[in-house]
């Protein structure tokens, strides 16, 4: 191996290259960062609470508050109180930010398929398998 500290240098280039093409294409549907994966969750979970966002996307409070209040303003999503416990809000698609969620669903997918090209389906199962391992790892110190 030729650097220091290979396994960060490889972490850090993989991030960086990812998520430089997913910005590239995310640009044009003019969202803020982290909004992409608001939408997809809402995609899979619709009417989710905002705490539930800010758990299973693993950001604060104020982050998921900003991002929900910008998307409100941009027609994406919709916020109610829950009819069983009125100090829950509720976070749900709109039309426009359904079919949003939609377009960036594709663009993942689309990244997804670039990231792995030229491997296989048993070499991206144990890629998959040595990144959560090391996050595993990471996470346990």
């Amino acid at each position: 191996m030729n650097s220091e500290y290979p396994i960060e240098k490889a972490i850090i280039n993989l991030i960086a290259s990812y998520k430089n093409i997913v910005t590239k294409n995310l640009r044009p549907l003019g969202l803020y960062p982290g909004q992409d994966t608001i939408l997809l969750e809402l995609l899979k979970n619709d009417g989710i609470s905002q705490n539930k966002l800010v758990v299973t996307l693993c950001v604060d409070h104020s982050t998921i508050a900003k991002s929900v209040s910008r998307m409100i303003k941009n027609g994406l999503i919709s916020t109610a109180k829950s009819s069983k416990d009125k100090r829950i809000t509720l976070v749900s698609l709109t039309d426009k930010g359904r079919k949003m969620a939609l377009q960036v669903q594709e663009i993942w997918m689309d990244s997804e398929k670039i990231a792995t090209q030229g491997l296989s389906t048993e070499e991206q199962r144990l890629f998959v398998e040595m990144i959560d391992h090391i996050t595993k790892n990471l996470n346990s110190k």
